[in-house]
């Protein structure tokens, strides 16, 4: 009888001692064990459902793996409430501030090489440290080995080049990259290169202001030429078909013809001339 009394105050001690968590299945979870060493080991066994662990001894640490979204932007409404855009510069030393935005997820099989590394499950601290420098370091890898014009012309080329960069990265550390994407125009750093940039866009606009007025004028001329080659043509067949008519009417024409037309044509008058002061009909003399 001692014995099962002494039985039931153990398992109730080991009851009051011993905790339970749930792990969701949006979670990452595993047991650590406070006396153990786990450095070097890459993963330890995930689980799921309810789990019982002693305090102490032993707990139960989960990791989020849904979507994590982080915006890095000198706008104070997005992200965190100051200033915390990216500055990177290109080749020659010419620098840009940057809006970015970021989404990862965390690869549950590698969840605890995450926590081992930095010792903590707090996903927001780990993107304001290791995940910012990990991004500003490949942008400014990638920038750093291009000009200022062939980044702010080629902005898609450099986004998508330091995507695929972080990409590989961050994936050896459990971190699977789904969006890198820049926010908004890169800024100058400098006030100088600012004003070079508006030059070079000034220039342009008028360069093509140039081009486009030329194409007019050439296509104006075109238009002229084009009107005078019509014009000329049309005299041409208009002065042939004349010619060809003159031709016909002059190969058609007889004495016969002529008095004829005459004829039709008199009013029936006779010709008068002047006699002595006095108008004379004048009349024609028989032969």
């Amino acid at each position: 009888m001692k014995k099962i009394k002494s039985l039931g105050l153990m398992c109730l001690l080991v009851a009051f001692i011993s905790s339970c968590t749930q792990i969701s299945p949006k979670e990452a979870g595993f047991r650590i064990s406070n006396s153990g060493n786990y450095r070097g080991v890459d993963t330890i066994p995930l689980l799921t459902g309810w789990e019982w662990y002693t305090p102490f001894i032993n707990k139960i640490v989960t990791i989020p793996t849904t979507q994590q979204h982080i915006v890095w932007s000198e706008n104070p409404n997005e992200g965190e409430n100051k200033n915390e855009e990216i500055i990177v510069s290109c080749l020659g030393g010419a620098g840009f501030k940057m809006d970015i935005g970021f989404n990862y997820e965390i690869d549950p099989y590698k969840a605890s090489k995450i926590y081992l590394k930095y010792s903590t499950e707090d996903l927001d601290a780990i993107s304001k440290t290791y995940l910012r420098n990990a991004v500003r370091n490949v942008m400014q890898e990638v920038s750093g080995n291009i000009t200022v014009d062939s980044l702010l012309n080629s902005l898609p080329a450099y986004m998508n080049e330091v995507s695929d960069k972080l990409t590989k990265k961050l994936a050896k550390e459990g971190f699977i990259v789904d969006l890198f994407s820049i926010l908004s125009q890169p800024r100058p750093n400098d006030a100088s290169l600012q004003a070079s940039i508006n030059a070079k866009i000034t220039a342009r606009q008028n360069s093509e202001t140039v081009g486009m007025q030329l194409q007019s004028s050439i296509a104006e001329a075109n238009k002229k030429i084009a009107e005078a080659r019509g014009d000329s043509a049309a005299n041409v067949i208009r002065a042939a078909g004349q010619a060809e008519s003159n031709k016909r009417l002059q190969l058609s024409l007889t004495p016969l013809l002529i008095q004829k037309q005459y004829l039709e044509t008199w009013d029936g008058k006779l010709p008068q001339y002047m006699l002595g002061g006095n108008t004379t009909t004048m009349i024609g003399l028989p032969k």
